[in-house]
């Protein structure tokens, strides 16, 4: 018993996510698989519940949800991002890369194919942007420290860390999902225009099979 405890300790570490609706049909995106469905609906660049709402200026939103058979292992990198039909796919970044850009707007940038903490495909954490410009003389927000050597950190003011706290809370991170289903938000970057997107397909590769879901 105690070595099958240990076992699943890295999973349960890790869970985090959305509770799954009742099946997969309850999404706008659906498809079966041998062994599971899966399912999906894609948010865009935000995400809202009663639960808590959040806006990501450079990643795309998508929840999945899985529902198999038998309990199987769901993780975001079983999952790649297709925009207009075009390859590379884009790769997964951890909830907590995108939390982290919430919470700091204005002392973080984000560069895409790099690796930060832990993710995969998301953006390096660059400390130190350039000065702000003055507006006009004297502009305050000129003056404010921009995370450069020395400098204060600003306190995140208490809405963006609600946003950041969802963000993190509701991303899909590696679990075993039960028959009755698990769901997460999954979380691509991208800074292009979101209106040029006209095709939208999010592929799954991971132990139920492989499936293409166009989301829009």
């Amino acid at each position: 018993m105690a070595r099958l405890w240990c076992a699943l300790i890295p999973l349960a570490a890790l869970a985090g996510g959305l509770d799954p609706r009742p099946a997969a049909k309850d999404y706008p995106h659906h498809a079966s698989l041998p062994k599971a469905s899966i399912a999906a609906e894609y948010h865009g660049r935000a995400f809202d519940s009663q639960a808590g709402s959040f806006f990501t200026q450079d990643y795309l939103v998508v929840e999945a949800a899985l529902f198999p058979s038998a309990p199987m292992e769901f993780s975001p990198s079983h999952f790649r991002l297709r925009l207009n039909g075009r390859q590379p796919d884009l790769l997964p970044v951890t909830p907590g890369t995108v939390a982290l850009a919430i919470r700091n707007p204005d002392h973080y940038e984000q560069r895409p194919g790099l690796v930060a903490g832990g993710g995969v495909g998301g953006g390096q954490v660059i400390i130190g942007r350039p000065r702000r410009a003055e507006r006009f003389p004297g502009d305050p927000e000129a003056r404010i420290p921009t995370g450069g050597p020395g400098s204060l950190p600003a306190r995140t003011p208490q809405p963006l860390r609600d946003a950041a706290a969802a963000a993190e809370t509701f991303g899909l991170s590696r679990v075993e999902a039960p028959p009755a289903g698990a769901a997460g938000l999954v979380y691509f970057f991208w800074r292009g225009k979101h209106a040029k997107l006209k095709r939208i397909e999010l592929v799954y590769d991971g132990p139920a099979g492989q499936a293409v879901l166009r989301l829009r």
